[in-house]
């Protein structure tokens, strides 16, 4: 690394230590009741982190209910990082550590964690069980947006030192047997989505346009090649590398999405709500059963491969296009709701879980 390369990290550094120091003195003053949401400390695009940012945004809105500053903190262990750079914001990062330092006393502390995350943070509670003797009541909140990571982490080990529960993202595993599964009270969130959030794009107004999503699969290249062999006038754009107002945008003006992530995701919801139609392969640990009725959620990979290239024809006039789309927005409508999700959310600062 060249000198001027290095000088020039270490001002990052030095700046990201003088912004989170200032914040901490801040949120840490005479703080007795205190939330925390950890989020990853990667500066890169994700729907967990957008999802995570928006609850705690609207938790700040109901400080009123849970008596509480609202702070968010990178994840122990993960690289520091005063704040996300690909998405508009005003969230500064804090060290999870330092803050705990600088608050001493508290008589309530709630963090919430993501669901990759669980093992990790009770890996480091154990390993900083002092910090606990300030802390009254604790209690953990798993943010479940992927239920298979959910069920990989070890919530016994959060058990150890306070209260533990889950909240949901999807209402296909909001339901008693997950609450089971985990061994844990669940709550039903959703996400802050919902219609009233976009400015559809008519079918006139409509690029050619396939918006592809940046998730591996062992048949993404295949499905790709044949879609662009049988329809070289589609332009196929995987989504890499762009600030969220840019992707907003792709999918706004695009006509067409196709999904090889968990199916119930942004690329397909943020697609129909702006007027699109969105392709999937249905995945029940996400969706709902009603969206298997839908003609562009397939049952199987190999149906998707057999009839997408022909359903992307027969699609492409108004009125499919129109019923096809509007079908997937009435579903999308009866799930989402910001005003729903504010409700959700207030209810679980209540206490009022949706499975205790």
């Amino acid at each position: 690394m060249s000198l001027r390369n290095t000088l020039g990290v270490w001002k990052h550094n030095t700046k990201i230590k003088v912004y989170r120091t200032a914040i901490t003195q801040a949120v840490g003053f005479r703080t007795r009741r205190l939330i925390v949401f950890l989020t990853p400390g990667h500066d890169g695009p994700s729907g967990g982190v957008m999802s995570i940012a928006a609850i705690y945004r609207e938790s700040q809105a109901l400080q009123e209910l849970h008596e509480s500053r609202v702070a968010m903190c990178t994840v122990p262990g993960e690289p520091p990082l005063l704040k996300y750079t690909w998405f508009k914001n005003n969230n500064y990062l804090l060290d999870f550590e330092a803050l705990l330092n600088r608050c001493g006393q508290l008589d309530y502390l709630l963090v919430h964690i993501p669901e990759y995350a669980v093992s990790k943070v009770g890996a480091w509670f154990s390993s900083h069980s002092s910090s606990l003797k300030n802390i009254k009541e604790l209690h953990f909140n798993v943010l479940v947006q992927n239920i298979d990571l959910g069920q990989e982490q070890d919530l016994t080990a959060l058990k150890r030192f306070g209260k533990v529960t889950c909240t949901t993202a999807h209402e296909a595993y909001s339901n008693a047997a997950t609450r089971e599964s985990l061994g844990v009270a669940l709550h039903r969130l959703s996400c802050c989505n919902g219609p009233e959030l976009y400015s559809p794009v008519r079918y006139e107004d409509k690029q050619p346009v396939l918006m592809v999503s940046h998730d591996k699969h062992p048949l993404k290249e295949r499905v790709l090649r044949q879609i662009k062999e049988a329809l070289p006038a589609l332009r196929i754009q995987v989504i890499q590398n762009l600030k969220w107002e840019e992707y907003y945008e792709v999918a706004r003006q695009a006509k067409w999405s196709l999904t090889f992530g968990e199916g119930l995701d942004g690329y397909f919801t943020d697609l129909v709500f702006s007027g699109g139609v969105a392709f999937a392969v249905f995945n029940r640990r996400y969706f709902t059963p009603a969206f298997a009725k839908l003609e562009t959620v397939y049952p199987s990979w190999d149906v998707l491969i057999e009839r997408i290239t022909s359903d992307l024809c027969r699609l492409d006039e108004p009125v499919a296009y129109k019923r096809c789309s509007g079908q997937a927005w009435e579903l999308l409508n009866e799930l989402y709701s910001t005003e729903r999700f504010r409700e959700n959310l207030r209810a679980f600062y209540r206490g009022e879980y949706t499975f205790p």
